[in-house]
């Protein structure tokens, strides 16, 4: 079934992308170009293109072109990386706990050009966090020198930075979802939606009663396929982080972007359980902390100070499994990328086809998504159905599934469609997997641990 997922066990776990590499000279299908990268995974993505029976009537054969069901010439392909920051200060990981490795882009994006026939492009792109140096991030394992080798031999490979703050040149669609968001049901609490380290009174503008937008490149739109490739790790927020989460990082201004409410549970908000005095006057100074406002800054660190002096750090900034926000921007945005035409407005039917490769040579689990542990796995999971893929993964990791509230609403996402009896399914029937020989037991971050490790009931 097209909808199904499908592990590939590496029984590896490191990436090698010191040696230039030509596929050409073992796969007789392969593109005649040397790259810096890793056969080993080069070969075990291959094997699991194969186990999904992709071309299956070429397999093994110099006709063999995996993607040339779902990509045609003149096709316009978006690869959607994890590019999330150029370091990871964790004391236990590194950036391969924390990006995707250019060793499983490299082959997509070979058999990209593969079924191009030398037409069309290919845009490798993503909005990373804002301290992200994009300069810095794409030099990691080789991904710039090797999109520069891919253009010298006449290639059409770029590299884009999706934010717009840093690419002030990108053109940009405003989707409007309006009543058809996942927020609906909570819009009257909408003076209370936040986000950390970025401009509120923005979001605002972009998030209020009945209003729901978000800011979506315009390449996003005229692509054909997308191809994400995300890097699996657990989550302060959304509890794991995987193909679904891993689309947010198309929308190009971060303040469209609703995380958390504002305030304790009992206020109708959910960045903490219980009211707190210290945590409710150091999450409005931050809310309205800039650069420039020394007195503001100076209180917030006294707050901040407090918090931890006091012992109450726990379940802050909506970093806890209460988080009832996330969730909701990340089915938006996965209902976007699916049904949004090439000019952002939303219609019945799925626009572009999704291919989803998951790379977990090298996971993350502890403080993710900026901060992970690296965990080694040795897996490549993949999909054209981002929703069954995460439930997959999430199992992998040893959690339940419908404990991560993206997954357990987006099963029944047809309830948060009221506008035009629109019904944006992202998920479709497919064959369970038995991921029992492939369960590795992550360790969650320190907001989910309770609730994903010791047996607590789900919402």
């Amino acid at each position: 079934m097209k909808n199904n997922v499908y592990i590939q066990d590496v029984e590896k776990y490191e990436y090698n992308n010191e040696k230039y590499f030509n596929p050409s000279t073992i796969y007789p299908e392969g593109l005649d170009i040397s790259v810096k990268s890793d056969p080993i995974l080069y070969d075990n993505m291959r094997k699991i293109f194969i186990n999904m029976n992709l071309d299956s009537k070429n397999i093994g054969t110099k006709n063999w072109n995996p993607f040339k069901d779902f990509i045609k010439k003149d096709d316009k392909i978006v690869i959607k990386p994890n590019l999330v920051k150029h370091i990871n200060q964790s004391l236990n990981g590194d950036t391969d706990s924390l990006i995707t490795n250019f060793a499983l882009i490299r082959v997509v994006i070979d058999y990209c050009l593969l079924a191009l026939k030398g037409t069309g492009n290919v845009i490798v792109g993503d909005a990373p966090v804002q301290e992200c140096v994009f300069e810095e991030v794409i030099k990691l394992n080789g991904l710039e020198e090797a999109i520069k080798i891919y253009n010298d031999n006449g290639y059409n490979v770029q590299l884009m930075d999706f934010r717009k703050n840093n690419n002030s040149n990108l053109e940009c669609k405003l989707v409007s979802l309006n009543l058809d968001s996942s927020f609906i049901e909570v819009d009257k609490y909408w003076k209370k939606y936040g986000i950390t380290n970025y401009n509120l009174k923005e979001m605002h503008a972009h998030h209020r009663e009945g209003i729901h937008e978000y800011l979506i490149p315009k390449v996003v739109f005229d692509a054909d396929v997308i191809i994400n490739m995300p890097k699996p790790k657990t989550h302060r927020k959304a509890g794991i982080t995987a193909c679904m989460k891993n689309f947010v990082g198309i929308n190009s201004k971060k303040e469209y972007l609703p995380h958390h409410r504002n305030g304790s549970m009992n206020n109708n908000g959910d960045e903490y359980p219980e009211k707190s005095w210290v945590k409710f006057l150091k999450s409005n100074l931050k809310n309205y902390t800039y650069k420039n406002n020394f007195l503001i800054n100076f209180f917030y660190k006294g707050s901040s100070f407090l918090v931890k002096k006091l012992n109450i750090d726990r379940f802050q900034e909506g970093s806890w499994y209460g988080n009832d926000t996330i969730w909701r921007t990340i089915l938006d945005i996965n209902k976007i990328i699916l049904y949004a035409n090439k000019n952002g407005n939303m219609t019945n039917k799925k626009q572009r086809t999704i291919f989803n490769i998951a790379d977990m040579i090298i996971s993350g689990e502890g403080e993710g998504p900026l901060l992970p542990s690296n965990k080694k796995v040795g897996l490549i999971v993949a999909s054209f159905n981002q929703l069954n893929m995460d439930k997959v993964i999430c199992q992998i990791m040893g959690f339940q599934s419908d404990k991560i509230k993206y997954i357990k609403n987006g099963y029944k996402l047809e309830k948060y469609s009221i506008s035009k009896n629109k019904k944006f399914l992202i998920y479709d029937q497919f064959g369970e997997v038995d991921v029992k020989k492939y369960n590795k037991t992550f360790i969650p971050t320190d907001g989910w641990v309770d609730y994903l490790l010791e047996g607590e009931k789900s919402d």
